[in-house]
C-alpha cells in the first residue's frame, strides 16, 4: 500500500475502539466504496466479502451472554486459506482502519456471530474457510477503549532499554500495543533485533492468536511508516521478522 495509505490507517490506529453498538449501517455509496478496497487488500491467502444481511450480527444465544451487535446489518467476513490466519488479520485491519478514517464503527467478531446465518450468505472454496467478520456501521460515541498490555510486558525490555531504541522501532512498538486482539488479550510477543523487530504468537487465544498476530503485523508496519520506515516480513517456524529495505529500496 503506498505511503498516503499507511499514514492515513496510522491515524485510525490511535482512534479505533471495538464499537457493539450502531445507530445504522453505511449509505450505498460508501458500500461500494468499501467493497472496491476489500478487492484491492485481497492476497493469494486471504480475501474479504462484505454484505448486508439480517440475521448474521445480533444477540443470539450465546452471543447474549457476552455481548452482541446492535444497530447495524453490515459486516465483512474475513476469508482464508492454507492456514493463513495471520494475513487475515493483517488485511481485515487494514480494512478495518479504512473505515475508521471514513468516520465509520467497527468491531472485530469471532464468536459472538450468528454462524449458520452466516454461511448462506458466503460461498467459500474447498480450502478456505472464515476466520473472523467484521461489523461496521455508523456511530455515534465511541465507547471507553480498553487498558492494554505495556510495552515492558509486550517486550520483556525495561523502559530504560526500550528508550535507547531507534525511533521507529519505540513507534513500531506502540503502535502494536494498541492493536486490537481477542478478548483484549494481546496472545503476542515483540522481540527487538539491532535492525528489525519480531512478533511470536504466545497463545492460541480461543483459536485467534495468529489472526491478532497478523492485526499487530500491520500495526508495526504503520508505527514504522510514520518515521519514514518500510519493509517486508520474512518468515521462520516461530518468529515473524519485519525487515525494512535499504533507503534505496523504500516505497514510494
Amino acid at each position: 500500500m503506498s505511503a498516503n495509505y499507511m499514514q492515513r490507517w496510522y491515524e485510525a490506529a490511535k482512534q479505533r475502539v471495538s464499537v457493539r453498538s450502531y445507530t445504522g449501517g453505511v449509505d450505498k455509496d460508501t458500500f461500494y466504496e468499501l467493497k472496491k478496497m476489500a478487492v484491492n487488500l485481497r492476497t493469494d491467502e486471504a480475501r474479504i466479502e462484505l454484505r448486508a444481511k439480517a440475521g448474521v450480527l445480533g444477540k443470539t444465544f450465546p452471543v447474549s451472554l457476552i455481548g452482541g451487535v446492535s444497530g447495524t446489518n453490515c459486516f465483512a467476513a474475513v476469508i482464508v486459506r492454507n492456514d493463513c490466519d495471520y494475513m487475515g488479520g493483517y488485511i481485515g485491519e487494514a480494512f478495518m482502519l479504512e473505515c475508521v478514517a471514513m468516520g465509520l464503527g467497527t468491531c472485530w467478531l469471532g464468536g459472538t456471530y450468528n454462524h449458520k446465518a452466516l454461511k448462506q450468505f458466503i460461498e467459500l472454496e474447498n480450502d478456505e474457510r472464515i476466520v473472523s467478520i467484521i461489523s461496521f456501521g455508523k456511530v455515534d460515541v465511541l465507547p471507553k477503549a480498553p487498558t492494554k498490555k505495556s510495552l515492558e510486558q509486550l517486550t520483556g525490555l525495561s523502559y530504560e532499554a526500550i528508550d535507547k531504541l531507534s525511533a521507529w522501532q519505540q513507534e513500531a512498538i506502540r503502535t502494536a500495543k494498541n492493536a486490537p486482539s481477542a478478548r483484549n488479550r494481546q496472545p503476542w510477543e515483540i522481540g527487538v533485533h539491532d535492525d528489525s523487530l519480531g512478533i511470536v504468537c504466545n497463545s492460541n487465544n480461543w483459536g485467534f492468536g495468529e489472526v491478532d498476530c497478523g492485526i499487530a503485523m500491520l500495526h508495526i508496519e504503520l508505527g514504522a511508516a510514520k518515521y519514514g520506515v518500510y519493509g517486508e516480513w520474512q518468515m521462520d517456524e516461530i518468529e515473524k521478522y519485519f525487515i525494512p529495505y535499504e533507503a534505496d529500496e523504500e516505497l514510494d
